[in-house]
């Protein structure tokens, strides 16, 4: 191991680095990136440190690998915690319908006797939006396939579908989906419901791959709406507030290849070079502001056949070692700096692999819990937007254990969609930590501070603080939604507090 450090450069690398932060305090490094890179190099020259080091993460990484993490995403039954533990649901008069009927039944009794709905998806969410002590719905035993439209590549399928049994409902047809986010775990309504998105500039989130919906509004009615009916619209994000999702009818496209190619860079070089790192097909990137390094991943649809075990279990040795660091610095804050180090390194070795398309855009599953929050900025203002966030992070002395992902998105013209703006490429940096609560909070609003002015949206599903005032002023058709909202639910039967308090209705 030790030689294998040696021979790809890293103590000339973690060398080069100090000498490098020693002279770029303006880049907010030189606090502790010298110190983080003097450590590394010293732990490179001990050679019974490295093996000890590496072996230690491989009998964690190989612990870790003997569960079937898919599997868990296929739950039926409703969680009574959220994906960080931070919110619980209480299940006391939850629901678990298997028909449309019954779910008809269970809106027109609420709304008789004055009660509260939320539909709970699969709790994978940062914000309090599915939080009721009143009634509660998880459409665990409502999924599968409704029907296929060849003619017009459309794919229907109920709305508590899980995107990975989606994935291989898909695949099984030679079909998949045209953009994925980086979870398989959602349900299909709650990842439209909130814009959940991929990365490409010429690529939509997942709501506006949406052609039809079906639901039932506050009053009971079932409803049939698409790109036609102006309602469309406000039901495409939504949020729960119009009523329970029942069918979802998506475009998708012939089963496809991916080709990703990932390659390390200084975040200054990804920064300078924004224009032409991300003119690819599908590119993000991941950025670790404590060691100044940015991993920059470029995928692109191949006609190559997917690679064999061997490098798909090198994939997935890098992210398991991941989380193995991330739980450390959870415990040891200090230690941060050092093993976010290790996990750039590691990261910054070019790699290529090619698979399946939903193999390569959703493969975060293995990652532990963590809290996160998003800005979503236009894109002209990327490069500004990433240097105040590294400023905050290092100013602010912030144990961000996670990589700080960049990606990009194409406009669509849903009302509450943080996307808003069909001529409009986005840039969404998704802020990601695993820490106490209070340290998260602090983070997430400290970033919110510092850039409000880029008039950056969030992201429904994540952490966010704003109120009705701000959220109107980002919002267009914030009015136009609140008058569909208020004919489709009348007496509010699907607000909770958390909603009430960010919109004001």
């Amino acid at each position: 191991v030790n030689q294998f450090c040696l021979s790809h450069g890293v103590r000339s690398m973690a060398q080069k680095k100090m000498k490098t932060d020693s002279t770029t305090s303006s880049d907010g490094n030189k606090k502790n990136g010298g110190r983080t890179a003097t450590l590394w190099s010293k732990v490179c020259r001990k050679p019974v440190l490295m093996p000890s080091i590496f072996g230690c993460f491989a009998v964690i990484i190989w612990v870790f690998m003997m569960f079937d993490w898919p599997e868990l995403y296929r739950r039926v039954e409703p969680y009574q915690v959220s994906y960080d533990g931070r919110i619980t649901f209480n299940l006391t008069n939850s629901h678990l319908p298997e028909t449309e009927a019954e779910i008809v039944q269970i809106v027109s009794n609420a709304n008789k006797s004055g009660r509260k709905i939320r539909v709970l998806a699969s709790g994978h969410s940062w914000s309090e939006i599915a939080q009721t002590q009143d009634i509660m719905i998880s459409l665990g035993k409502y999924q599968g396939e409704v029907s296929f439209d060849p003619k017009n590549m459309e794919y229907t399928v109920k709305a508590g579908t899980k995107l990975v049994d989606l994935n291989d409902l898909l695949d099984k047809q030679k079909l998949a989906m045209i953009n994925l986010g980086s979870v398989t775990g959602q349900t299909i309504s709650g990842a439209i419901s909130t814009a959940t998105h991929g990365t490409g500039h010429d690529l939509t989130n997942m709501a506006a791959l949406v052609t039809k919906l079906k639901l039932v509004s506050g009053t009971g009615e079932v409803i049939t709406v698409d790109s036609s009916d102006e309602r469309f619209k406000a039901i495409q994000v939504c949020i729960g507030m119009c009523g329970v999702l029942t069918e979802v009818t998506l475009r998708v496209e012939a089963a496809y290849h991916l080709s990703e190619l990932r390659s390390g860079h200084t975040l200054n070089e990804c920064i300078s070079d924004i224009d032409t790192l991300t003119k690819g097909e599908r590119v993000k990137y991941w950025v670790d502001f404590h060691n100044n390094f940015c991993n920059v991943f470029n995928t692109s649809k191949t006609d190559r056949p997917p690679e064999g075990f061997v490098c798909r279990m090198v994939s997935n040795i890098i992210y398991y070692l991941f989380a193995v660091v991330t739980r450390i610095t959870f415990l040891v804050p200090t230690l941060t700096g050092c093993l976010m180090n290790l996990v750039s390194l590691t990261l910054s070795i070019p790699t290529h692999r090619v698979a399946k398309s939903y193999e390569i855009l959703s493969d975060f599953f293995r990652l532990p819990i963590h809290q996160e929050s998003e800005v979503v900025v236009e894109l002209k203002d990327t490069a500004e937007l990433i240097k105040t966030i590294r400023d905050v992070v290092i100013n602010g002395n912030f144990p961000v254990n996670y990589i700080t992902e960049v990606r990009f998105v194409k406009g669509d013209n849903a009302w509450l969609s943080p996307h808003y703006g069909k001529d409009t490429v986005f840039c969404a940096i998704t802020l990601t930590i695993y820490a106490p609560e209070e340290t998260s909070s602090a983070y997430f609003d400290a970033v919110y501070k510092a850039t409000r002015k880029f008039n950056g949206r969030v992201h429904w599903g994540k952490y966010f603080t704003s109120g009705p005032t701000e959220i109107r002023s980002l919002f267009p058709r914030f009015d136009d939604f609140a008058e569909v909202r208020l004919k489709l639910d009348p007496n509010g039967i699907f607000m909770n507090d958390a909603l009430k308090k960010a919109f004001g209705f």
